[in-house]
């Protein structure tokens, strides 16, 4: 990552500065490290923008998961229509029989209960997928923050160490 590189590029600055003799401060070259602090400047907020894209991809995922899995529930209740019609048309053909009118109902109900079955354990399925996507989304966001967090901090402190050392001689 490019922020990696600059703050190896601070850290080498501040390794590599002249020890002042009889104190534990150090003298680093102002113009140096004032280019890596512009560089820094200007690759933050592209981190920043590129783990907001990427947020942004998630919740574009999600919202296309559950478009799906609706889609995928309206078809399965079309089909699960088109079997209670056929199931109907079935059962109205065997009127005239009692016995085959009883199975054909007891099919039709059978299917018709199949079919929501389905249709719940498809809508639960799509909004776990979903679910899912959205933790580890928000996971990935927040380890992406801490760790900038995390860097940023420890630039600023070698900044305040190095100015208060500058200060102090």
């Amino acid at each position: 990552m490019e922020l990696d590189k600059i703050l190896d590029e601070m850290e080498s600055i501040i390794m590599e500065a002249t020890r002042v003799p009889l104190v534990d401060k150090i003298m680093v070259d102002e113009g140096e490290l004032t280019m890596v602090m512009d560089k820094l400047r200007a690759a933050v907020p592209l981190a920043v923008k590129r783990a907001h894209d990427l947020l942004e991809e998630q919740k574009n995922i999600i919202a296309n998961s559950r478009t799906e899995a609706d889609h995928i529930v309206e078809q399965a209740k079309a089909e699960g229509d088109r079997l209670v019609e056929l199931a109907k048309a079935e059962a109205d053909r065997l009127v005239r029989e009692e016995e085959v009118v009883k199975a054909a109902e007891e099919k039709a109900n059978s299917i018709i209960e199949t079919t929501q079955q389905y249709d719940k354990d498809m809508r639960a399925a799509a909004d776990a997928y979903a679910e899912k996507l959205h933790k580890e989304s928000m996971q990935y966001a927040s380890d992406v923050f801490s760790y900038l967090e995390e860097n940023l901090n420890k630039t600023l402190q070698a900044v305040r160490d190095n100015a208060s050392a500058l200060r102090g001689s």
